[in-house]
């Protein structure tokens, strides 16, 4: 049992690196497809594998097993892999030509926070003993991602209201939130994103967060600029319920793991071979028994 599970566990992490490796790549369906396979397999350990070996009793020490050994981390770590399944349908639908639906983006990357914060609610509830063992800049790169997406659902869903629904006060709104969101936080506890320049999981990202901003900067100026110019509508100080998102799409999508059927061994000789069989084991007696004499031979002879 603990072989089979070592081999399915290295399997799924095996898949999620190919497709971290596929996404840093731009081959974002390559990496999509495989971040589903490492979903679906974590999804089969989690639910059936070791399910029985807890069943079945253990004198390994917990503690000495990889954390995704556990019942609570491998079912998470099929949260996260979905999640990032996900941004990787994002990414697909960015870089196709043309302008892309703003309205479904928003709700992707919104479904996106959904799940990071989901799995993150998972290992704090099932699996805090594991948690501690894990890098702690693992889970500010999640609280990370998660601000992110939810910053970049703020500013697809404005994109949305503005340039298709002609609602450019509430669309400059929400595009001040999504500013807002992506700013340093001032603690571990507030508003906005961790800081990049002090993280060492964040580093190489500072750069990219820099253009995100700078952009999103600019594209306010045009629209204040032509919302004071040509449209006139008036900007409200705090965005209605009713005009944020709700809910997100989550996709959650996996591919179904199951075990190959294994040879079943032989128990007993194929029918109408005993014979040769038999003839075998002869000659190899008969064999032996030439090797001695010839060993015994030239012993004598050296005398």
């Amino acid at each position: 049992m603990f072989d089979l599970v070592m081999s399915m566990l290295a399997e799924g992490l095996g898949k999620a690196g190919v497709a971290t490796e596929a996404s840093m790549a731009g081959e974002f369906a390559i990496a999509s497809r495989e971040y589903a396979a490492a979903a679906g397999i974590f999804d089969f350990l989690s639910k059936d594998q070791l399910p029985k070996w807890i069943s079945r009793g253990s004198k390994i020490d917990a503690d000495q097993l990889p954390i995704e050994c556990s019942l609570g981390i491998a079912s998470a770590l099929k949260i996260l892999f979905q999640a990032n399944g996900q941004q990787m349908a994002v990414a697909t639908v960015l870089i196709k030509s043309g302008t892309p639906n703003y309205s479904l983006v928003a709700k992707l990357c919104f479904g996106i926070a959904e799940q990071l914060e989901a799995f993150v609610a998972a290992v704090r509830e099932d699996s805090f003993k594991q948690m501690a063992r894990m890098d702690k800049d693992f889970f500010t790169l999640i609280t990370f991602q998660t601000q992110i997406h939810r910053s970049l659902s703020q500013y697809f869903h404005a994109r949305s209201l503005w340039e298709q629904q002609g609602e450019y006060g509430t669309a400059i709104a929400i595009l001040h939130d999504a500013m807002e969101a992506i700013q340093v936080r001032s603690s571990a506890a507030g508003k906005g994103i961790p800081d990049a320049n002090s993280t060492r999981a964040l580093i190489p990202l500072g750069a990219d967060i820099k253009k995100l901003r700078e952009h999103m900067k600019k594209l306010l100026r045009y629209w204040e600029k032509d919302n004071s110019s040509v449209y006139f509508e008036r900007v409200p100080h705090h965005v209605p319920e009713e005009k944020k998102l709700q809910a997100g799409i989550q996709m959650k999508k996996m591919e179904k793991y199951k075990l190959a059927d294994a040879e079943p061994l032989l128990l007993a000789f194929p029918e109408g071979t005993e014979g040769q069989m038999e003839r075998s084991d002869s000659d190899l007696m008969k064999e032996l028994q030439a090797l001695e004499i010839e060993e015994l031979e030239k012993e004598l002879a050296g005398m």
